[in-house]
């Protein structure tokens, strides 16, 4: 437990630590933007300010999406001609997933004439996406009329890795890679809510690993924890991509099935867990054969809170188990 809070502390400041040095280089190209317009600097000198800055650097003369201008860093990243680049050249370099996003955000910024800030993939020289943060602020003429946006673009995919990384590790098993107890909740929590809008019914199985004490005293806790994270597998591989597996801690999972017609639709489901967990597990040479106990609660029949329904589907597992 130590070992993992240390690991999430690192995460955390190693983010602070990106977030400031992004706040820099905004500030930075906030001094580029202010010299270029308050002091009257040429193109040439302003392209040989951009060039040796840290920074992607551009310049657009009318709207922030068609530019006129790349600078030194964005042209070698990038790996193509300035002519490649312009006017809207550039865009064929974006993820398509985040297209729709970065327009919505320009467009509404470059109507106002307002500075904005977007977060998109472009893609590498090298054919790799890599998240990057673009700042855009509005310059004008002398006259003050408006003459177009300047820009900057700040790497932002490390940022983005830890972050996932802290995502994941405060919503998903460690060791099995699917959600855990505080992500199922929340699962549980939208299903319910769903469910009571459009007047379906959710079934909550839990599952037990019957005799999986006896293999992780026998086999040690390495083989009880292959056999964790297969049993995981093969449960996943029942149910819909819809439905969410969980692990709830030791031997227990649970299944979230939502927009359920009738009772009798889960028992296909169940039977094809129990038959599966039933398999041999052959794990390290070792075969092991486990059971499954499952237990099952219907929203809105057994009941209509999350807590209640849990306790419903945890005590019909019991009783299974018992049996």
């Amino acid at each position: 437990m130590v070992k993992k809070n240390k690991t999430k502390e690192e995460l955390v400041r190693g983010i602070v630590l990106m977030r400031s040095k992004s706040k820099s280089l905004e500030k930075d190209l906030s001094n580029l933007k202010n010299n270029w317009s308050d002091y009257g600097l040429s193109a040439e000198a302003f392209q040989l300010m951009a060039d040796f800055a840290p920074v992607f650097i551009w310049a657009s003369k009318s709207n922030n999406i068609e530019r006129c201008y790349f600078n030194k860093v964005w042209l070698d990243y990038r790996g193509r001609s300035f002519s490649e680049e312009q006017g809207r050249g550039w865009l064929e370099g974006m993820h398509k997933d985040d297209y729709k996003a970065f327009r919505a955000v320009c467009s509404g910024a470059y109507s106002e004439k307002k500075p904005y800030k977007i977060e998109y993939r472009i893609k590498r020289n090298d054919d790799v996406f890599r998240w990057v943060l673009e700042t855009g602020v509005p310059h004008y003429s002398a006259e003050n009329k408006f003459a177009g946006y300047i820009g900057s673009c700040v790497g932002i995919s490390e940022q983005k890795e830890l972050e996932e990384k802290l995502f994941k590790m405060a919503h998903y098993d460690i060791l099995t890679g699917i959600p855990n107890r505080g992500l199922f909740m929340d699962r549980l929590n939208h299903a319910i809510s769903n469910a009571k809008r459009y007047k379906t019914k959710i079934a909550l199985l839990y599952i037990d690993l019957d005799r999986f004490k006896s293999v992780n005293d026998g086999y040690g806790h390495k083989v009880g924890d292959m056999l964790l994270v297969e049993a995981a597998g093969r449960i996943n591989s029942c149910v819909r991509e819809s439905d969410t597996v969980a692990r709830m801690g030791g031997d227990e999972f649970t299944v979230i099935l939502p927009n359920i017609h009738r009772k009798k639709d889960v028992l296909p489901v169940v039977d094809k867990i129990v038959k599966k967990i039933s398999r041999p597990f052959v794990i390290l040479n070792n075969e092991c054969s486990i059971g499954a106990s499952v237990g099952i609660g219907f929203y809105p029949d057994d009941a209509v809170d999350p807590d209640s329904l849990i306790k419903k589907a945890d005590a019909n597992m019991y009783r299974k188990k018992r049996t």
